[in-house]
This record gives C-alpha cells, sequence and structure tokens, in this order.
C-alpha cells in the first residue's frame, strides 16, 4: 500500500504542470485551427478564382462562335458581289437576309451595313436608329463587340478586293445571351456583367440583390473576372459563406475534444510517474538524512527503483568517495602549497639575478616595442651613450643612430613586421652611433625578436668596439708593414728562381729543376697572399677608390669568360653567358667588377666537377640587373654559408683543386660590392651546386647627377649596404 504521507511529490507536480499543459494544450490547438482555416480559405478563393476565369474563357468561346457564324455570312459569294458594285440591289439583298436567323440565339436581329455603319437590310422590319457604331480600325477585326445593359451587337468586316464595303452584324437581347451562354452549369451562382455592372444571369438575382450591404460580405463570397478579348465584358461568381465553411463547422469542436483527450492522457501519466518516482526518491531523500546525522562518510546508499534513481545514488556515493579522497590528501595538498611557494622564491630569485646581470653588464641592453619606441634600458646604457635614464625611456631609438640610419629605422622595423624579412634583426653588425653630445663611435649591435604579452618587441644588445677597432687599426698597420716587407724580398726571390729554372745561368740538374719550380710556385702563392692581404687592408682602411662610369656587364662578362677561358680549361669546366639582354649598362668601375667576377668564376671552377658547365646569367628586375654565377658543384652546407665571406675561409672538401687559394677572394668581392652599394648574395644545396648574385642600378642616361645619386640610394635601401662600411 502506498504511504501518502511521502507523496508531496504528487500534487506538487500537479500543481505546477497542469496549467502549463492546458495552456499549451489550448495553444496548439488555436495554432491547428487557424493553419487549416488559413489553408481552407485559401484554397476556397483559388477555386472561385479558377471557376470565374473558366467562367470568362467560356463567354469569350461562345461569342467568338457567333463571330465565326455571322463571318461565314460575310464571306458569302453574294454578299460580296452586291457589295463590290457601286449600286447595291436592296431587293436582292432583302431577301437573301429576310430568310436569316442567328440558330444559337433565336429572334436575333441579322442585317448588313454599309462601311459607316448605316443599316442597309436586315431580316427584320424595324430600323436600328443610329445604324451600328463601328470602331476606325474596324477593317482589321475579325469581330466587333458593342455592348451595352440591354443589347449586344456583333459585327465582322465584308471585304471585297482586300477593301472594306460594309459589315455583317447581328444584335439581340442580354437575356438571349445569357441563354446561349448557358451560365447555370456549376453549383455557384454565375452573372455576366458590363463595365462591373450586372446586366443577366441564369438565376435568380432577387435573392442577392435583396442582402443588405452591411451583411453582404458575411452572406456572400464574390470573385469577378473580365474578358481580355471583349472589353467591358465579364462575370461575377457568387457563393453562399455558410455553404462554403460548413466543412470548418465541427473543426473547432473536434480540437477541443482532442486537446481534452489528450489533457486527461497527460494527467494520467504525471499522476503514475509521480507514483512510481516519487516513493524511491522519498527513500533517497531519507537515506542521505541518515547519512547526514549519522556524519558516517564511509557510509553507501542502496536504494533501488528506475535506472535513474540508482544512477543518482550511485552518484552521490562516489561524491561522498571523492570527499572522503578529499580529507585524506588535504596534508599532500599543504606539501604541495609549501613546494608552489618554494618555485615561487626561486623564480624571484632567479628574476633579481637576471635584474642583477642586466643591471651590471658592460653592455647597453635596450628594449623597444615595434613603434620604435625604448620601453627599457640598463644603466649601461645611459654610461655608454651619455643620456639620462628617463630621457630614454619613451623616447625613438632612431635618436642613438646617426644619419642615414636615423631616418630610415622605421621604415627598417616596418619592413620586418610586414614581410618577415630581417637585414639586421637575429645577426650581428658593425655599425655607428651617436652620443647625447653628438659624437659618433662604432658599436656592434645585435637585435633579437621577442614577444611581450603578445605584441612584438626587439632587444638590442650594444656594445663599444672604439677600442677594438683600435686594435684592428694596429694590427692593418702592422700587416701592411710586414706584407710590404714580404713583397720586395719574395719578388726578388721568385725573379731569382725564374732565371734559375730558364737555364740562363745555366743548366740545372732535373731533380733540382722540379724543386726549383715547387719554390717558384709557391713563392708565386706567397706573393698572391700578400697582395690579397693588403688589398683587404686598402678595402677596409677606406683608401680604396672606385672610378665610377657607365659599364656595360653584357660586354663586361663576355670579355672576362674570354680571358677566363683558359683557365677553365686548367680545371675542366666551361664558361657561358646565359641572357636575353643585348645591353646592361649600370654605374661601376669596371676593373674592380672584372676582379669581383674573376673571383666568382675561379671559386665556382675550382668547386666543380671535371666536365660541368658554369653559367653567367644577368637579368633585368625592376631598375636592377642582376649578376648569377651558377656551378653545378658540391655546393655549401648551411651551416657554413654565414662564414663564406670571412677572411681566409676554406670549405673542407676532398677534392685538391678546391684547397688553391689564400681564402680572401669572397672578402675582397664583398668588400668592393660594399663601395658599389651592394652585397653578394648566396643560395647553395649540397650536391646541387651554388649561386653567387649581386645586384647593381641601371644607368639612364641623363646629365643630372642627381638622378645618378637617387638611383645608388635606391640600390643601397634595397641591399642594406651603406658605402664607407666595408
Amino acid at each position: 500500500m502506498v504511504n501518502f504521507s511521502r507523496m508531496r511529490f504528487l500534487p506538487g507536480v500537479l500543481v505546477k504542470t497542469l496549467p502549463l499543459a492546458v495552456a499549451f494544450m489550448a495553444l496548439v490547438a488555436g495554432i491547428a485551427y487557424w493553419n487549416i482555416s488559413g489553408v481552407f480559405k485559401q484554397e476556397l478563393a483559388y477555386r472561385l478564382e479558377r471557376e470565374s476565369v473558366f467562367a470568362v474563357n467560356e463567354v469569350e468561346t461562345r461569342i467568338a462562335g457567333l463571330g465565326a457564324i455571322l463571318r461565314t455570312m460575310a464571306r458569302n459569294a453574294f454578299v460580296a458581289e452586291e457589295m463590290s458594285g457601286g449600286q447595291l440591289n436592296e431587293v436582292h439583298m432583302q431577301a437573301f437576309f429576310k430568310g436569316l436567323s442567328l440558330v444559337p440565339v433565336p429572334g436575333a436581329l441579322v442585317g448588313l451595313t454599309d462601311v459607316s455603319g448605316r443599316v442597309l437590310v436586315s431580316n427584320g422590319r424595324a430600323r436600328i436608329r443610329g445604324g451600328v457604331e463601328l470602331p476606325a480600325d474596324f477593317g482589321a477585326e475579325v469581330s466587333h463587340l458593342t455592348l451595352s445593359q440591354e443589347k449586344m451587337t456583333i459585327a465582322v468586316p465584308v471585304l471585297s478586293d482586300g477593301e472594306l464595303r460594309g459589315s455583317v452584324f447581328a444584335r439581340f437581347g442580354t437575356d438571349a445571351l445569357v441563354n446561349y451562354l448557358n451560365l447555370s452549369y456549376s453549383n455557384k451562382i454565375i452573372v455576366l456583367t458590363i463595365n462591373g455592372l450586372i446586366i443577366a444571369s441564369d438565376f435568380d438575382m432577387a435573392e442577392i440583390l435583396k442582402t443588405p450591404a452591411n451583411s453582404f460580405k458575411e452572406t456572400w463570397i464574390t470573385q469577378e473576372a473580365s474578358s481580355a478579348l471583349y472589353p467591358g465584358l465579364g462575370v461575377r461568381v457568387f457563393a453562399r459563406r455558410a455553404d462554403l465553411f460548413a466543412a470548418l463547422k465541427g473543426l473547432d469542436r473536434t480540437l477541443i475534444a482532442s486537446a481534452f483527450a489528450n489533457l486527461v492522457i497527460l494527467m494520467a501519466g504525471l499522476v503514475l510517474a509521480a507514483l512510481l518516482v516519487g516513493r524511491p526518491l522519498a527513500h533517497l531523500a531519507d537515506e542521505v538524512r541518515s547519512v547526514r546525522e549519522a556524519e558516517d562518510l564511509s557510509r553507501n546508499l542502496t536504494v533501488g527503483g528506475y535506472l535513474e534513481v540508482a544512477r543518482l545514488a550511485e552518484a552521490f556515493n562516489a561524491m561522498m568517495a571523492n570527499l572522503r579522497s578529499t580529507l585524506v590528501s588535504h596534508e599532500q595538498l599543504e606539501r604541495e602549497n609549501r613546494y608552489r611557494q618554494q618555485v615561487e622564491q626561486s623564480l624571484r630569485d632567479k628574476q633579481a639575478e637576471n635584474a642583477a646581470i642586466v643591471e651590471t653588464v658592460h653592455d647597453a641592453i635596450i628594449v623597444i616595442d615595434k613603434h620604435g619606441e625604448i620601453r627599457s634600458a640598463n644603466p649601461a646604457t645611459s654610461r655608454i651613450l651619455g643620456y639620462p635614464n628617463e630621457e630614454l625611456v619613451g623616447a625613438n631609438v632612431s635618436m642613438l643612430m646617426p644619419e642615414p640610419h636615423r631616418s630610415r629605422h622605421d621604415q627598417y622595423v616596418h619592413n620586418f613586421l610586414e614581410t618577415g624579412e630581417a637585414k639586421i634583426i637575429g645577426t650581428g653588425r658593425e655599425l655607428e652611433a651617436s652620443r647625447q653630445n653628438g659624437q659618433t663611435f662604432p658599436i656592434e649591435l645585435y637585435v633579437s625578436a621577442i614577444s611581450l604579452k603578445g605584441e612584438p618587441h626587439f632587444v638590442g644588445v650594444i656594445r663599444d668596439i672604439t677600442e677594438r677597432r683600435k686594435v684592428d687599426r694596429m694590427q692593418r698597420e702592422f700587416i701592411a708593414l710586414v706584407s710590404h716587407e714580404l713583397r720586395t724580398p719574395l719578388t726578388s726571390l721568385t725573379g731569382s728562381l725564374r732565371l734559375i729554372t730558364s737555364g740562363h745561368v745555366g743548366e740545372v740538374p732535373e731533380k733540382v729543376a722540379g724543386l726549383l719550380r715547387l719554390a717558384q710556385s709557391n713563392a708565386m702563392r706567397l706573393i698572391d697572399l700578400v697582395n690579397d692581404i693588403m688589398v683587404v687592408e686598402k678595402l677596409q682602411a677606406g683608401v680604396v677608390t672606385l672610378k665610377m662610369e657607365p659599364v656595360d656587364l653584357v660586354g663586361l662578362v663576355q670579355s672576362t669568360l674570354e680571358d677566363m677561358a683558359q683557365f677553365g680549361e686548367k680545371f675542366g669546366v666551361t664558361f657561358e653567358l646565359k641572357t636575353r639582354l643585348k645591353s646592361a649598362v649600370t654605374i661601376g668601375d669596371g676593373r674592380r667588377l672584372t676582379q669581383v667576377l674573376i673571383n666568382l668564376l675561379s671559386n665556382a671552377a675550382k668547386f666543380s666537377e671535371t666536365g660541368s658547365l658554369v653559367e653567367v646569367r644577368i637579368e633585368k628586375r625592376d631598375g636592377f640587373f642582376r649578376l648569377a654565377v651558377q656551378d653545378y658543384g658540391i655546393g655549401i652546407p648551411k651551416e657554413a654559408i654565414d662564414n663564406v665571406f670571412s677572411k681566409f675561409v676554406q670549405l673542407d672538401t676532398a677534392d685538391s683543386k678546391a684547397g688553391q687559394g689564400s681564402g680572401l677572394g669572397l672578402s675582397i668581392s664583398q668588400a668592393i660590392m660594399d663601395l658599389h652599394g651592394s652585397t653578394i648574395e648566396v643560395e647553395s644545396q649540397v650536391g646541387a651546386g651554388s649561386t653567387f648574385y649581386f645586384d647593381l642600378a641601371e644607368f639612364q642616361k641623363t646629365e643630372n647627377a642627381v638622378e645618378l645619386s637617387s638611383l645608388t640610394g635606391s640600390l643601397l635601401e634595397k641591399s642594406g649596404t651603406q658605402i664607407g662600411n666595408a
């Protein structure tokens, strides 16, 4: 037996759910009734419209049939012959029309008119006053219908030799037309109208006409359609509203009965659900209450019934297990908290250590944002550059640079953020900086990109290399002195060896001659090395002057390849020029450019396999000429590309011919291209070969030196290299 003292769930469910269910059922019934009645009304309107259009088409068809009968009369040979003569024989024509009749419309007056519409003869004795009204373009009409509320006239043209002679007409009353049209084929009331006025109907119109105007729309539904062939003629369909909507009378009662039945079923379901669910829920509540009062966290609930109630008990048991686990691991959480505090303290100590390093480091460290504004600077920055820290923070970093870098700095940063192409970022570079007093001094700058709070920032490390430059200058002076002192005895030594090996001082044994030739070859290599060292020192010291003049790169390459042909044969390679240009005029020192090309060609030959090809390409690109030397040799490893332009650097290779040389050729070539406002770039793949290339501005024939200067400046901006920084 059910314990109703625990069934408080049942009345709660009914009180909260029943009103909502009643409202929902009423809403559903109302929406259903509204949708069904709307669809029904649309269907009725559509059917009335179709019936009115059908009635109009029927009227047009039957009137066209009358016109066809009259057209047969008009085309009668006798009528056409009589109408073609100058004088009409009325006796003959009267005899012809006297016996005529319009079978579909008995009693219709049928006759003949002239071109003006005057009645000439007819089948009746009565004359038509005013004749028959014919339109101005009657000759083109097959038939013409004249309408009035009492009479209708149909006229068709009589033609002879292609000319209008008159018309055959038929006139009859509207009642006769209605009888002929037979509008009573439908269960609706269909009437004939002229210009919207009702003229006749098969039905008694008294019932319609007696309907009061204020209740007409509640009694009748009408639909009107007009004839497209006969303007003014139309039909109107009348239907009793009560007859049409009889099918909807019981719809509302059916919907109410259905809603009531659904409501009863819902209530029964709610009561059954409350009885079946309420008992296990009440038992579950008692179990939970006992656990709470006993404060026994190890106790589990045992509740039967439906799966959902059992799952609720299982969830409660799992929650209690988690609570027990949480209480047990409280000490572990405290240990972890202490460990976290130790880690945070260690992190703070590490940050303090890093801050101390930054504060005491000898080099200047500056952090700037993407707009070039200084966000922070260490004390060494103020010591090196002379600016107080409060003047540095918030200022643009370009104030620390002399021209031309000062005006171009923001553009450098913008180009990096837009394209990701780095000129200085990620690499070290020697530049000049400007102190607060305007004094410039040499620095070594290293810039790296970082992200702070999702925004790009840059860290610059500045090192004052003034003392290092002094040491370098002393080193260059020493090397220049030593090189000069070495070249004089080496020149004498090679001259003496050349005299001995040539036999001018007497014959030398073959073994001794071989040793002498080896000594002469090494002495010549020493002289070349000394000469290269002196060239490098002159380039670095800035004492090398260039003879800048228009140079045709195509002619320069062709001439150089002819001179280098024998050198290529020595290493078993072939040099070839590939270009579509007939000339490529730029501004430069032809002798120095030839020196650069010879260095690139000799390196390509040394690192190419015997029998391979070395290509020289010249291409035009946006106001610049690109000269590229490509070989298909051993290639350069990726990690070695950054060092190929360093002094005395040679690649490790097993090829003996590749090891010949001083290791200064590419360094000298890069310095020469720096003086031309360009730079040599390299692309290489191990096993596939290497390509060395540089760009020079196209020379435009002009006497304006400013244009030449602008071209050089454009090239400088493109290459990122300044004249004088070699």
